[in-house]
């Protein structure tokens, strides 16, 4: 359970964007081109979790002091440093084997997804503004890769949604953990530069971006997309809510799970795109 926890397979879901690409361009039923991202996903799942043991030896004694990143195996001393690092290294090697068998772009991104997080854990997620753009860069690489496995590109206003969508998620997150550890807790340094109202403020921003940028992008796709625009805004609003609740540290993936509603409400709109752009255009 040690090594299961280290590795973060929850965390995974995050790489469910590299299907963006296929699905809206409406290659999804094609098999090959499926297989390809479905390599470059699991590829991305191991790189990522790669990325989370670097992460976790880099930070384990400031996640010692913290409530809850004090149980990760490495912070509390069920896996010792030396053995996180074969893994990482193990891990590592089998995510760019994978990734090559994808499409040679894919390792690319995942070289460029790899590279900024680096810097992320050892200097930029100490900077304001600087650290979400990271954690945002990292969705944004997911998409990119997804493309390059199909062979096929990303429009102009899915870009932009994709980038305002993964900066609200960043910018959640760091309200998140403000509002749960305070701006002067000496786990997270970035959070005495931040404050609530700049944060509340980004977000709702981003949030509003989101969706006008779908709706723009939707109305452009036509199939009758424009449907699905409520199921965003519904998406959006209660991401919002749940990040504001005291209780909630604002990582996308325990949000989305912490919530039956918010996972019922993705899964309407998956399937209900999913039947426009495919069922809707038999």
């Amino acid at each position: 359970m040690d090594f299961l926890a280290l590795i973060r397979p929850k965390s995974w879901l995050k790489n469910i964007f590299l299907y963006i690409p296929i699905t809206f361009s409406l290659e999804l039923t094609d098999l090959g081109k499926f297989f390809s991202v479905t390599v470059a996903f699991f590829a991305f799942c191991l790189v990522s979790s790669a990325v989370y043991i670097f992460n976790d030896i880099c930070d384990a004694k400031r996640d010692a002091l913290h409530p809850t990143k004090c149980k990760r195996p490495i912070a509390s001393g069920a896996i010792k440093k030396p053995v996180a690092i074969v893994l990482m290294l193990f891990i590592l090697a089998a995510g760019y084997t994978l990734s090559f068998l994808s499409d040679i772009y894919v390792s690319l991104f995942i070289t460029a997804y790899v590279v900024v997080n680096i810097l992320y854990t050892l200097k930029l997620k100490n900077i304001p503004i600087f650290d979400c753009f990271c954690i945002a860069a990292g969705f944004v690489l997911r998409v990119f890769a997804g493309g390059s496995a199909h062979g096929g590109g990303l429009s102009d206003w899915m870009f932009l949604t994709v980038v305002a969508m993964s900066l609200f998620m960043a910018f959640g997150k760091r309200r998140g953990e403000l509002e749960k550890m305070g701006g002067g807790n000496s786990t997270r340094v970035v959070l005495s530069l931040y404050n609530t109202e700049f944060l509340d403020g980004i977000m709702f921003a981003n949030a509003g971006l989101s969706i006008v940028f779908y709706s723009l992008w939707s109305m452009e796709r036509g199939k009758d997309m424009i449907y699905t625009v409520p199921f965003i805004i519904f998406i959006v609003c209660k991401y919002l809510l749940l990040v504001f609740k005291s209780d909630s540290h604002g990582d996308p993936t325990s949000v989305i799970f912490a919530s039956k509603t918010l996972i019922g409400a993705c899964a309407l709109y998956a399937l209900l795109t999913i039947g426009l752009l495919y069922i809707g255009s038999a």
